[in-house]
């Protein structure tokens, strides 16, 4: 989430970030609630502070002087209990307004209507070219028993499959090599929970926005993460963390969920925008020094996948 005091200073650019990034981002309204909310804060504090002062002072006044002290104080006090509830109505308005609002992209990125108009950057090797009519990955894992759709259709529903002999065990292989690869950089290991809670998905970004692609379980009021991302930037949520722990290396293996809601017609075949998958995660707590900061991204992208 983005400080409101960065979004007072570059509201423009704040504005045009969203606008690149094709999101619904009212920069207007959040300024206008911020403003109410900052004054009804300030009325807040200066009439509590009166009553402070008042009660003070009504100790000392006689009989009829009093009365009307407290009289005025029952006035100021119900002016500041109405600025409170101001302070907490705009307050929770301002941060929903805020969850929606997206960091604005690197100057260089150029603007596109959608992924067609994304720019290649530079490719690596050359692709194959066959002699022959190549199959695909669902044909060749379905010509070696390593895949069973049609069973797990039946009794999952689509976009579920079964992995089977050296198909669960290549995956699993896949996996441990991506864990032991993060552990020899110096990554913790993690085996993290796949149901988490509103604020975890709402604090790493995912709500709102991805409610509809999240099984929800409603009963106990969890969610199904579609990343170990998720448990893995919320471990330290709610911490103060020492600057010389920095930087703090997370990794983890997950099942992921995701219900791929709106996506009929695209990649149905095969191992493409399924329901339910494994991954290995990486997340870098990182220091807030510049350089420090550049280094770790550097590594991240480096090591990326």
């Amino acid at each position: 989430m983005l400080d409101i005091k960065f979004i007072r200073k570059n509201a423009d650019l704040v504005r045009d970030g969203a606008v690149k990034k094709h999101i619904q981002c009212d920069v207007d309204s959040i300024l206008a609630i911020d403003e109410v909310l900052r004054a009804a804060k300030f009325e807040a504090e200066s009439l509590k502070a009166e009553q402070n002062a008042a009660s003070k002072r009504i100790a000392t006044l006689p009989g009829e002087e009093k009365k009307a002290a407290i009289d005025e104080m029952k006035a100021i006090a119900a002016r500041q209990k109405a600025a409170e509830v101001t302070v907490k109505e705009k307050a929770a308005a301002l941060h929903e307004l805020l969850l929606q609002v997206p960091n604005p992209p690197a100057p260089e990125v150029p603007d596109g209507a959608d992924d067609t108009e994304n720019v290649e950057l530079r490719r690596h090797g050359n692709v194959r070219q066959f002699e022959f009519e190549p199959k695909d990955h669902v044909e060749l894992a379905e010509l070696h028993d390593m895949l069973d759709v049609e069973r797990a259709t039946r009794i999952a529903g689509s976009r579920t499959y079964f992995l089977r002999n050296m198909g669960a065990l290549l995956e699993l292989s896949i996996l441990r090599l991506s864990l032991d690869h993060m552990v020899s950089k110096g990554f913790t290991p993690s085996i993290v929970p796949n149901l988490v809670r509103h604020e975890a998905m709402s604090g790493t970004a995912y709500f709102p926005g991805g409610e509809e692609q999240t099984y929800c379980v409603e009963k106990d009021e969890l969610y199904l993460i579609g990343t170990a991302e998720v448990p893995l930037t919320s471990f330290h949520a709610g911490e103060i963390l020492d600057e010389g722990e920095l930087p703090i290396k997370l990794c983890g293996w997950s099942n992921c969920y995701r219900r791929e809601a709106g996506a009929a017609g695209r990649d149905t075949r095969g191992l493409y925008r399924i329901h339910q998958f494994q991954k290995v995660e990486q997340v870098i707590v990182a220091t807030a020094d510049e350089e420090q900061s550049k280094e770790h991204h550097e590594f991240i992208l480096q090591n990326a996948e």
